[in-house]
């Protein structure tokens, strides 16, 4: 099992989308009090624009998950050219299009604009959040989709040639339906491996200083406080460094949890100097600090770099309430 991508879309604000690396429209793409339970989601009103999620890796089959909630009654116009999600290679070539039809159910469509399955009538309701996962696998000969909606499978579709471009999955791009009638999106994942059944996605942020990893340095006050928000306020208090292998951790309140599929660390950096720089995430645990992906930090442009760790990478035992109150989180300049 590999969790490739978490998203609850509570962590930035609508102007930082494009700070997630993802090609969308500001205009008609919206992260606000759209959640399912009372956060924040996506929102989006016009089919053309889209969240475009990069798993930074190339995979012959994925997994996802995603809320979904059709907010107007209006039924779609089911139209190849405009698709509701969109499966690319790396090339960004559409594999797969799923559309919704006029009767809210979905179909599953060719790169070449081939049917190769539908759904029954009605497997979308108007007004009301499902859990929709999809299992993608890209083959000319053993192909598949199938979708789930909560947690019951709406299609099943094998033997397909899915191939249109080249032989993986790269990004996935969410859409709204088509022009005046909004959708809503939460708590995304994309797995290599397995469904997971509906899925929540919950943020928290730095409430703690690392005792052991505390190199960086506060614009103002404690260090915490300067990297509390939910959402980045960027340069109105941040912590900052440029010395090769300082390190900055913080501790985090959970809370009550259940069960825990993976974690993912968000930073969000920029680069206010000439010259290269590079950080690396990591997670201290047991006393021990384990190193994520190192990644670019871009000159006088904020982004987020994120990881995922399925398990402690203490002990490769699920996390837990306590052992993720333990642990610290942060970033280390490693270039």
């Amino acid at each position: 099992m590999t969790i490739l991508f978490i998203e609850g879309f509570d962590h930035f604000s609508t102007a930082q989308l494009t700070d997630k690396k993802n090609i969308v429209d500001n205009a008609n793409c919206t992260v606000g009090a759209f959640g399912r339970f009372g956060g924040r989601g996506l929102s989006l009103t016009t089919n053309i624009y889209y969240f475009r999620v990069d798993f930074k890796t190339n995979k012959s089959t994925i997994y996802f998950g995603i809320a979904f909630k059709k907010v107007e009654g209006q039924s779609p116009v089911a139209s190849f050219a405009q698709p509701w999600i969109v499966i690319m290679d790396e090339a960004g070539v559409s594999q797969i299009r799923l559309i919704m039809t006029a009767n809210n159910g979905i179909s599953a469509y060719f790169g070449d604009g081939t049917l190769l399955g539908s759904t029954a009538d009605h497997v979308i309701p108007n007004i009301r959040w499902i859990y929709l996962e999809g299992k993608i696998t890209i083959s000319d000969t053993v192909g598949e989709v199938t979708l789930r909606v909560n947690e019951t499978q709406v299609l099943n579709l094998t033997s397909k040639d899915t191939k249109y471009g080249s032989d993986y999955i790269r990004f996935i791009k969410f859409h709204a339906i088509n022009s005046g009638i909004d959708v809503y999106y939460d708590d995304l994942y994309v797995d290599d491996a397995q469904f997971h059944g509906d899925c929540r996605v919950k943020v928290f942020v730095p409430d703690s200083i690392s005792g052991t990893n505390n190199s960086f340095t506060a614009s103002a006050g404690n260090k915490n406080e300067c990297v509390d928000e939910i959402y980045s306020n960027e340069d109105t208090d941040y912590i900052y460094s440029s010395t090769l292998n300082h390190k900055q951790g913080f501790g985090i309140t959970t809370g009550a949890l259940g069960t825990v599929k993976a974690i993912q660390l968000n930073n969000h950096c920029r680069d206010d100097a000439a010259g290269s720089r590079k950080i690396t995430p990591f997670i201290r645990s047991n006393s021990t600090d384990y190193l994520g992906t190192e990644s670019d930090v871009i000159t006088s442009e904020y982004l987020f770099e994120s990881d995922v760790w399925e398990t402690d990478p203490d002990d490769s035992n699920p996390w837990t309430q306590t052992k993720l109150e333990a642990a610290e989180f942060g970033l280390e300049i490693t270039t």
